[in-house]
This record gives structure tokens, sequence and C-alpha cells, in this order.
């Protein structure tokens, strides 16, 4: 998979469509933490004048525990053309950047680093990680690509162990499962995409009298219900039917033979249009299968990490591409995101640069290296340092009284907020997604050397004034 970074997923998407990409298409690895009693574990110390205060799990008058994810990319590299180079290093240069820069508050970030593979039923787990983390680091936030399509492992940190999670690749039923501001993202939530995506092409009116046939999986089927089918009728569209594909585990030959008879109904109901809700339902194996039978079919996708199985199939030489022309939304691409840094970003750079010495190749100049990998360094940097100064900038916020009761406040209270991956952000109660970027973009194989979204439309603000103060 290329890398179509966006302001809505950076490296998460990476490890997320690795895994539909490979056909390791997520089995449930279930089970509920039954023990949240370190969750309340919290730290009398001294704070500002010497006052006693109960501060958070993992946190003292000097330091505050954060656990950082790491992906094993030698796991997967049977299945991806990509590396992100040496995370934890990468990641250690922002945190000594904020370390030495008066930390928060006057408190040390104090790392938690650990290594998983983004592959059901490997082990670490993602309830291990969390179990470690929580009961045996007592962290007080964990941050990174924390890969778990199941929502347990994730869950398992904010509500079973009160823990803060800033992340990617959230859906919304766990935010809202979680306790208030503790599930957090700089992105979007596949369901706020997909409605957005649906204004858009109602606003640009891409879907008058077309016949859509949407495609989803058990994890996507109440988005597919709630939130695409209602807005392709708003769109003036007529609806076809929903094929709702059985995906479990590495064999997917149900949900292929489900595909062939869903085919079969939509040409016999006129379909043009298919719309692909999530990352499962727009892999390679069943996007090529859908444009083998109908070529002439547009494709529409909320998630832009669908992308990414796109310029996999530019950089394998596949002509024609059939994801050529797939509608979908982001905000600002990679390339004008790089090309025209923000303050965050470009802090971000030069302190990478400067401590390592390396130059950072923007998405524009990345090539495959002799053994054919990829090293998308520059999404490795954006991500590693966007999450940690998205913490530093909420916590700092807090104040000296860093518990996750105030933070919480904290967040509920926040409003617009400054980050690296967009120019376009709030979090507020109910609100915690942060991007607000938005517009409607189009797959073009010919952009660049592996493909890229071509804007349609201009960026707009989508949040509708929701965290206005």
């Amino acid at each position: 998979m290329g890398r179509i970074h966006t302001a809505h997923r950076h490296s998460l998407r990476a490890a997320f469509v690795v895994v539909a990409a490979a056909a390791l298409l997520f089995a449930a690895c279930g089970g509920d933490d039954d023990d949240d009693s370190a969750s309340n574990t919290s730290s009398s110390t001294a704070g500002n004048g010497g006052k006693l205060e109960d501060l958070g799990h993992g946190v003292t008058a000097s330091t505050i525990k954060v656990g950082i994810a790491i992906i094993d990319y030698d796991a997967i590299k049977q299945f991806v053309d990509f590396t992100r180079g040496d995370q934890q290093k990468t990641a250690q240069v922002f945190v000594d950047y904020i370390n030495d820069n008066g930390g928060i508050d006057g408190r040390k970030i104090e790392p938690v680093y650990k290594k998983y593979p983004p592959i059901p039923g490997s082990q670490p787990s993602p309830l291990s990680l969390c179990t470690a983390w929580t009961e045996d680091d007592q962290v007080f936030a964990v941050l990174g690509v924390f890969i778990d399509a199941t929502g347990d492992g994730l869950l398992c940190l904010t509500r079973d162990h009160n823990t803060i999670h800033i992340g990617h690749e959230l859906e919304q039923p766990w935010i809202d499962e979680s306790p208030g501001g503790l599930m957090l993202t700089s992105d979007t939530t596949k369901e706020v995409a997909a409605k957005n995506l649906m204004n858009l092409l109602d606003d640009e009116g891409t879907l008058k009298d077309k016949k859509v046939g949407v495609l989803a999986d058990q994890d996507s089927e109440q988005r597919a219900n709630d939130v695409i089918g209602p807005g392709v009728e708003k769109a003036g569209a007529t609806l076809g039917s929903t094929a709702v594909l059985s995906i479990s585990g590495t064999d997917t030959a149900a949900a292929q033979g489900q595909l062939d008879s869903f085919i079969e109904k939509w040409k016999n109901e006129d379909v043009d249009t298919v719309f692909m809700a999530g990352l499962n339902v727009s892999a390679k194996q069943f996007v090529q299968k859908i444009k083998a039978e109908m070529p002439d079919a547009l494709l529409i996708t909320d998630s832009s990490s669908t992308a990414e199985q796109a310029q996999d199939l530019v950089s394998a030489g596949t002509k024609p591409n059939p994801y050529e022309g797939m509608l979908g939304t982001i905000g600002a691409t990679d390339s004008e995101r790089w090309n025209n840094k923000n303050d965050l970003l470009k802090t971000c750079v030069d302190t990478y640069e400067k401590v390592t010495g390396t130059t950072v190749p923007g998405p524009d100049e990345v090539k495959p290296g002799p053994d054919g990998k990829t090293e998308q360094l520059y999404i490795a940097v954006t991500d590693f340092c966007g999450e940690l100064f998205m913490f530093r900038t909420i916590a700092q916020k807090v104040g000296t009284d860093l518990t996750i009761e105030n933070w919480q406040k904290t967040v509920d209270d926040f409003g617009s907020i400054k980050l690296v991956s967009t120019d376009i952000a709030s979090l507020c109660k109910d609100k915690y997604a942060a991007d607000d970027a938005f517009r409607l973009v189009s797959f073009d194989s010919s952009i660049g050397q592996t493909g890229d979204w071509k804007p349609l439309t201009d960026v707009e603000d989508a949040s509708g004034g929701a965290c206005k103060k």
C-alpha cells in the first residue's frame, strides 16, 4: 500500500489497510478485562507550593507515564510494501523535545513503548497490551496506532481502566462507550466522515438519478443503514440492495460468494454506483471483483485509507486501476500539507532533522528501496509528533492538577484546537474526533508516483460550529 496520508488518518490506515489488504480481515478476539481496580490508583504527591494533590495514575510531581504503541512491521512485511523506519527512535525525538522545552507544566513525559503485530490472534494481543500498560505500568495515557477491530483493547483502556487514549481509525460506538473525553482522535470517525461525504455529494448533485448499491460488513452494517442509506436518498438517488458480507478471520470464501450473489442482484437492479462502507469491504479482492463485473460502476468510499489499496495496484502496474475515479472525502492531501506546513508540522520536521541529521523526504519524494519497501518516514514523524503535541496541548490546559477528571472537564470545554495534521479542528463535549476539514475528492492514478486523491471541492469546516465557544 502506498500512502495517501490524509488529515483523516496518518499511520493508522497503514496497519488497518494492512490487515484488509492481506485478507487478514479482522477476527473477533474477544473477552472483557475482568478487573478495573488499577484504574483507581493515584499518587498523592506534592504539587505547586507543596500542596498535596491527588494526581492521575501514572502522574507524579515531576513525571507523566505515557504508553506509546509501536507497530511490528516485521510481522507483516510479506503483506506491505512500506515501512515507518525506527518508530521508537522517531517518537523519542518528540518526547525529548517536549521534555527539553519545559515538559508539561514542568513534568517530563516518561514513555512506555510496546511493540505489537496488527494481526488478529497474534501476541501480544490488544487486551494483553491494555493490561500491561494499565495494571503493570499504570500509565496516564496511551498514544498511537493501536489496532483492534473489535474495539475491545481500546475500551479496555478507556472504559475499564479509566486511561486516556489518543488514537486513530476509531469507531464512534467505541467513543460513545468510553467515559467522556478519554477516547480521542485527531482524525474523524467513519460515521462522521460518511455523514460529511453524503452532504458533499448532495451539495454537488453527484448522486442525482443514480442507483446506489451499498457494500458493508457486519462491523459497518449499522452505519450503512443509519447514515449511508438515508443519505443516498436525500441526495436524489435511488437505493438499491445493501450487501452485508460476513467477514471473519482470514478465510473470505463465504464473503466472496456473498458478493458474487449481490453483484448479480445489483446488475438486475441497474445499480451504477457502489458505496463501500469501511476498509474491510473496500479491499482489493472485493473491488477487483466488482469492477470486473460492473466496469462502469462509480465507487464511493467513506474511508480515505481505501486509497492505499488503489496505490498498491498502481505500484503493481495494474491497468485499468479498478479504483480510478473512486470518490471520497479528506481535508488537505499529503502533498498539500507537506508543501504548506502549518507551524506545528514545521516544528516537527525541523526538530527531527536537527536531532537526527536526516532529511525527511516528503510524500512526493519517497521512493522504494532495494528491497522494494518504501520508508515513509514523513508519516512516522507526523503521527508521533502529532499525537504527543495533541496530548501536550490538552494536558497543559488542564494545568498542574493533572487528573482524569480534570482532563475530561478540559476536553469537554476545549473548543478550537491546533493540531499537526489538520488546520481545522475542535473538541468539546460529545465531540471527541477533532478533525473538521473536509472536501470531495476522487482517486487519480496519474498523480505522483502511485496516485493520490484529486480535490474536487475546496476544503471547508464541516463541524457546523459544534464546539464554538
